[in-house]
């Protein structure tokens, strides 16, 4: 064999090695996807006579995006988002789908649907969310705050409307333990809003 060949075939190796370096790339981060879910209610009886019409919970901003939104600590104004950990939809839409199959199964009205079934409206129920969060940091939590409101379809008549808003510690800083106790906050106001409703 004669020394350029010899070199010809180093260079190649060499080559094939440097390729090989450079392609090399760590496995891509995979996206993350979280649902909002709550436990079962204690049966209440019918509290609305007709049917109920649930819109979708209103939000805005960063709370509006599909994004987990989380702040290093409590006194923080600084909002960030989570790049690779998402909730499954809207959290309006989530919020919305979940209570009202915590009311339905609750049995507090005759028929409790969306406004896409079309159905004749006896009670409107409608909301906001103000905060969906966790806060970082030596004690983490999830911030949730909710505004609610019933109203008769028939003349606007409101038959209560309430805020609510808590803070559930997690387990860890991690984005599960955030969500985790965000579902817990979310029970909590729909376990209080059902009483209320109920009339205390």
């Amino acid at each position: 064999m004669t020394m350029i060949s010899i070199r010809t075939i180093l260079l190649n190796l060499t080559l094939v090695v440097l390729v090989s370096a450079c392609t090399a790339q760590p496995p891509a981060t995979q996206d993350r996807y979280y649902r909002i879910s709550v436990g079962q209610p204690s049966a209440a009886g019918t509290i609305l006579s007709g049917t109920l019409v649930m819109e979708p919970f209103v939000a805005e901003g960063l709370v509006a995006g599909r994004a987990f939104i989380h702040v290093e600590s409590e006194d923080s104004t600084s909002l960030q988002e989570y790049n690779y950990d998402f909730w499954a939809e809207p959290p309006g839409i989530m919020i919305r789908d979940e209570l009202m199959a915590y009311l339905r199964d609750a049995n507090v009205a005759g028929a409790i649907v969306t406004p896409e079934m079309r159905a004749q409206a006896d009670y409107i129920l409608s909301g906001h969310v103000s905060r969906l969060e966790m806060v970082r940091g030596p004690e983490p939590k999830a911030y949730v705050e909710l505004d609610i409101a019933v109203t008769k379809d028939s003349n606007g008549k409101v038959v209560m409307v309430k805020s609510y808003g808590l803070s559930v510690a997690a387990s860890d800083g991690t984005v599960k333990a955030g969500v985790a106790a965000a579902n817990q906050g979310i029970e909590a106001i729909f376990e209080q809003f059902l009483k209320d409703l109920n009339g205390g």
